[in-house]
């Protein structure tokens, strides 16, 4: 009997062996596929949790939500085929304006390589192995910097680009660069059935919906990190990490509080 209380939904960028920050070797990524189905895990979509959440079909073993963000064609040549003969689904969030492109846009690090991006007609392959197709909005912009018809078109208009070319309802949505103001929020909500954030964590069914934590793969690339996954020293590993992260962001806006302190004594005197 599958355990949904408490489900780890993984995050992956690119598969690829540049060593990068969002980079998962090709070889890594098929040895983690490996250790899940060896402790008992099965792949599942994050629409499909969240109809076992509300009542619906419940996996048949353990729940893992593998999550895809950007869309990278890398996904599709080194992600699919293992997960096709492992059994499992998953669900690749996509920037629908860009879909066919690459991932050069406005705001990307320059250590992130430079990728090509999934097609619609490649999405739609991904489809039919049971994958789920979500939005990563339509340009991947940081939605708080965005005045309110620019984020509508993030939201709301990478819905209907994704599903009029492909040809049904999205249902998902995840933040770029993991950052939403109240006002996208409510947009999202509006729209889509779920999102995820950046937010380091296990899901669990009581959870905000539209605020889903998610555990990025970066964290687990030594392969006894990954196997202590779904232990107790592993969620302690990952709640550790997860308050790092948290005292790292309120340092910041620590630091920022106290130069826009100094510009405003600096401005008036």
């Amino acid at each position: 009997m599958s355990d949904l209380a408490s489900v780890p939904i993984l995050t992956y960028h690119s598969l690829d062996a540049s060593g990068s920050p969002i980079s998962t070797s090709p070889a890594l990524f098929r040895d983690q596929v490996q250790l899940l189905r060896e402790r008992g895990f099965q792949g599942i979509t994050l629409r499909a949790l969240l109809a076992a959440w509300g009542g619906g079909p419940a996996p048949r073993a353990r729940p893992v939500v593998l999550t895809f963000d950007d869309g990278l064609r890398s996904v599709l040549e080194h992600a699919a085929p293992v997960l096709r003969e492992a059994g499992f689904q998953a669900t690749v969030f996509a920037v629908a304006g860009r879909c066919g492109t690459d991932n050069g846009w406005p705001g990307q690090p320059a250590w992130a390589p430079r990728q090509a991006l999934l097609s619609f007609a490649e999405l739609r392959d991904l489809t039919r192995d049971g994958w789920e197709v979500g939005s990563h909005g339509l340009t991947h912009a940081a939605l708080p910097r965005l005045p309110p018809h620019e984020m509508t078109n993030e939201v709301v208009g990478s819905k209907r680009i994704l599903e009029d070319r492909l040809g049904f309802v999205v249902t998902s949505f995840t933040y770029a660069y993991g950052v939403a103001s109240p006002p996208a929020r409510e947009l999202v909500q509006a729209h889509y059935q779920a999102a995820c954030s950046t937010d380091l964590g296990h899901a669990r069914r009581g959870d905000d919906r539209f605020w889903l934590r998610r555990i990025d793969a970066y964290y687990l690339r030594p392969r006894f990190l990954f196997r202590l996954l779904e232990t107790p020293p592993g969620r302690a590993y990952i709640a550790l990490r997860a308050l790092g992260r948290e005292l790292r962001r309120l340092l910041g806006y620590a630091e920022l509080g106290v130069e826009r302190s100094a510009r405003r004594r600096a401005d008036s005197s």
